[in-house]
């Protein structure tokens, strides 16, 4: 994964107290992304009369096409809105800390952890000391094997908890290898715990060990290789040129 400026700095706000750069939609995205992930669990995890699959569809496709017809968001234009991003890069410097306890928002649209994509797995990340930990309670939309979630769920869940360690760092990085070892079954349907950790860093190069655990059993263990990145490669969204 790629931990986006935007993403830090959204973190190092909510942490130090100070007045987030939001936009003014925000809370309705998160109530309709909110409903949306629900609709699609329960179309996954019920066999549905046909009139009622069929009004869905109707629905669904109505109101995305009337959304089509919207002015499009990127998430470019979205970081060059933000004043807490301007400023980093301007400064060349992340701003704040990310205090111990604190929520860590990677960012709104996030695939994962994001709030306002109907499409997130709804990982929710905190810093605990100097580890990140990700938790979330997997759906049936999220299901591989009866009563198992997806592997690729799972590599995901892991690879964004490294990237909430980011924050507690003050970098910003991409995923330059990921390796997950599969213990045991992922379950559904209960808590999940993804703690991450830095084991050492060599340069540029974050070297970052991660778990997977459920009632205390441990079902995946991972290492990553994170390449940190200059902000100075963001400048072209800032306007500052």
């Amino acid at each position: 994964m790629f931990v986006s400026a935007r993403a830090i700095i959204v973190a190092m706000e909510r942490a130090s107290g100070d007045q987030e750069d939001t936009h003014d939609d925000l809370p309705l995205r998160v109530a309709a992304a909110r409903s949306l992930r629900r609709l699609s669990h329960a179309l996954v995890g019920h066999r549905a009369e046909p009139e009622i699959l069929e009004a869905l569809a109707q629905r669904a496709t109505s109101l995305a096409e009337r959304l089509e017809l919207e002015p499009s968001r990127t998430l470019g234009d979205e970081m060059a809105a933000s004043p807490g991003f301007v400023d980093a890069i301007k400064n060349r410097r992340l701003l704040g800390e990310v205090t111990d306890g604190a929520f860590i928002d990677m960012f709104s649209d996030s695939p994962v952890s994001g709030s306002a994509n109907p499409l997130s797995i709804g990982l929710l990340i905190g810093r605990e000391g100097d580890q990140a930990v990700g938790r979330v309670t997997l759906e049936r939309g999220w299901e591989g094997a009866p009563g198992r979630s997806h592997g690729g769920i799972v590599a995901a869940c892991i690879d964004e908890t490294i990237g909430g360690l980011l924050p507690v760092l003050g970098e910003m990085a991409f995923t330059g290898e990921l390796a997950i070892r599969y213990q045991a079954p992922c379950p559904m349907g209960i808590p999940l715990e993804f703690r991450a950790w830095l084991e050492h860093r060599d340069g540029r190069k974050l070297h970052v060990s991660c778990t997977g655990t459920a009632d205390g059993v441990v079902f995946a263990r991972a290492t990553a290789l994170f390449i940190v990145v200059d902000l100075e490669r963001f400048r072209r969204y800032s306007g500052t040129d």
